[in-house]
């Protein structure tokens, strides 16, 4: 197994083997930490204003440093690195708290507002880059709020919706066409059924980063 891989497996199983009495996020929050510290792979990420050939816009999951988290995002973007080349791929994190309390009202309203905020200046700043909206977890749930407030020019500048670990998982996103559409649920991931249950699966999105980057590869044009 890929030695990232196998500690990220090691540090789930020993931290989900700790007692807890909010059904797992502060388990969550703990291997996000202990990655963080583990990998040198930055959790903030602010480049929309490179406007590379690809701008991905991505919210972290519940409790994650930064603004793009440890966990799902930054492997994600390494695949996307080597799928389609450093030079032509921007990641820009969306801020918001990130809470508890955010999850269970179904995505932070305002990090939902960000992240359509973010999109609309990616659209109109970068003329020619390819838009992505990705999230893990939380994340996820600001990916279709979001979406949702996008008016159709900008929703016609995205080229692809990415999410792990999708609270939301099955619900169509109504101004974005299914084919763009690609989400990474495992059928056990407690949290893909809407339930306030963090369990091992929904710690290891990461194992699903080579197949969202070569997803992603499909749909732009470079």
């Amino acid at each position: 197994m890929n030695p990232f891989l196998l500690s990220l497996f090691s540090l789930s199983t020993s931290i989900l083997a700790a007692p807890t009495n909010d059904n797992g996020f502060s388990q969550m929050a703990s291997l996000s930490t202990a990655l963080s510290k583990r990998q040198s792979l930055s959790p903030i990420r602010n480049e929309l204003a490179l406007c590379r050939p690809v701008t991905v816009i991505f919210a972290r999951g519940t409790t994650e440093p930064g603004n793009v988290g440890t966990l799902t995002g930054p492997p994600f973007f390494n695949a996307l690195d080597l799928a389609i080349g450093t030079q032509n791929v921007g990641v820009q994190g969306v801020p918001y708290p990130a809470s508890i309390g955010g999850y269970l009202a179904g995505g932070d309203a305002g990090g939902s507002t960000n992240l359509a905020s973010l999109t609309k200046q990616a659209a109109s700043q970068c003329p020619d880059t390819q838009i992505v909206l990705s999230g893990y977890s939380q994340g996820a749930q600001l990916v279709h709020n979001g979406a949702a407030q996008l008016t159709g020019d900008v929703v016609a500048r995205v080229t692809a919706v990415v999410l792990f670990g999708d609270p939301f998982d099955g619900r169509p996103f109504p101004n974005i066409d299914a084919s763009k559409v690609k989400t990474f649920c495992f059928e056990k991931d407690l949290i893909c059924k809407d339930t306030v249950i963090v369990d091992g699966y929904h710690l290891a999105y990461s194992v699903d980063a080579g197949p969202a980057a070569q997803f992603v590869k499909s749909k732009v044009t470079l």
